[in-house]
């Protein structure tokens, strides 16, 4: 029989609707995986102005609690540092406790936190662009960006995981699992393989797959409204489409209320300004640049599980004299940001601190 006049204008909504879609549909990425890291606390800290050795002495600290540090970012602005660190919720009091006695009441935050991580990574802007993207359009708001050589980190409130983790499947699409059902189910039986501890031992000099390094990198000190990442995630699609990688990327805790910092590393080249692209396409932000500078990257087999990695790191290029502008730990990699002259003494510092068994330089 002929269809209702209704059937038919619904029929052709639909139509309408599915046309629209495949006309504005972005191709998904396609990516390996996700973990999500739970249990855990962020602290947020802000240094004060021209506090020496900051990070090391907040390192080395934490290292004598006997206390992994799975996630931090530490980035540098005008002599102060601000961070975001990561303990396990058991050792969440230990760690305050100890910071609190060490520096005083320097906490911007603490909370109950969970870190989800994205990968390959490849310092591909179009992956961390995307996730800005659809974070902002989901209103989603983490707590915490950081990248590495093999992921994308975010720290997110404990509420709001499994919301984050349901959107990562707009503009990604994953290998092992289709939807976020089928990723649940993989998880089933494994929640505390992800926190299960390898390294129990301390290496005289821990092991390293290999250290990377890249000159000729523009260090951008960006300052925006909250809820403006969305905008950054755009831009930095563009400088993908200009064929630039992401060397480093992370968002730490500012000294102002209802404003982000986030401090991001790419190849400076002519024909374009990093600068004008994000302030082109990211409204309201303030920029501060630092040129040249050099990043170094790296991972090992217990980055992720054993306590004391960072402050061996920090401890090794302060003996070498090596202005640290940028640092991210995460998924068992580093990347650390120094001025371009300091890269050989950074360079030094790592090989005499850890076993490097080979030295590439890379060229984007």
């Amino acid at each position: 029989p002929p269809a209702s006049p209704e059937r038919l204008a619904m029929a052709g909504r639909y139509l309408t609707a599915l046309l629209w879609s495949l006309v504005t549909m972005t191709p998904q990425a396609r990516l390996g995986g996700f973990k999500i890291l739970k249990d855990v606390l962020r602290i947020s800290l802000l240094s004060p102005k021209q506090t020496e050795n900051f990070p090391l002495r907040l390192c080395q600290a934490i290292a004598e609690e006997q206390i992994n540090l799975p996630y931090i970012t530490a980035a540098n602005e005008g002599g102060a540092w601000a961070m975001n660190i990561i303990v396990d919720a058991s050792n969440g009091s230990k760690a305050t406790q100890r910071i609190q006695a060490e520096f005083g009441p320097i906490f911007a935050n603490a909370s109950e936190s969970a870190i989800l991580s994205i990968f390959p990574h490849k310092s591909d802007p179009t992956i961390t662009g995307s996730l800005l993207e659809v974070f902002e359009q989901e209103g989603i708001d983490p707590d915490g960006y950081a990248n590495s050589p093999s992921a994308i980190s975010v720290v997110l409130k404990r509420g709001i995981v499994k919301r984050a983790s349901n959107a990562l499947f707009g503009p990604f699409s994953f290998s092992a699992y289709r939807t976020p059902a089928d990723w649940k189910l993989a998880q089933k039986g494994k929640e505390q393989l992800y926190k299960e501890v390898v390294a129990s031992y301390q290496e005289k000099r821990p092991k390293v797959y290999g250290l990377e390094y890249q000159e000729g990198q523009e260090l951008l000190q960006i300052g925006l409204k909250s809820g403006h990442m969305g905008s950054v995630g755009t831009a930095l699609k563009e400088f993908a489409r200009l064929g630039l990688y992401l060397t480093f990327f992370n968002t730490s805790p500012g000294q102002e209320k209802g404003r982000e910092r986030l401090f991001i590393c790419l190849p400076k080249s002519e024909g374009h300004s990093n600068t004008e692209i994000i302030t082109r396409i990211a409204s309201a932000v303030k920029i501060e640049t630092i040129f040249p500078v050099a990043t170094f990257a790296m991972n090992g087999p217990h980055f992720g599980d054993r306590y004391g990695i960072a402050s061996e790191l920090l401890h090794a290029l302060d003996k070498e004299k090596v202005a640290l502008l940028g640092l991210n730990c995460s998924i068992a990699s580093i990347i650390g940001v120094v001025p371009s002259p300091q890269i050989q003494s950074a360079i030094n510092a790592l090989q005499k601190c850890f076993e490097v068994p080979s030295l590439v330089k890379k060229d984007h």
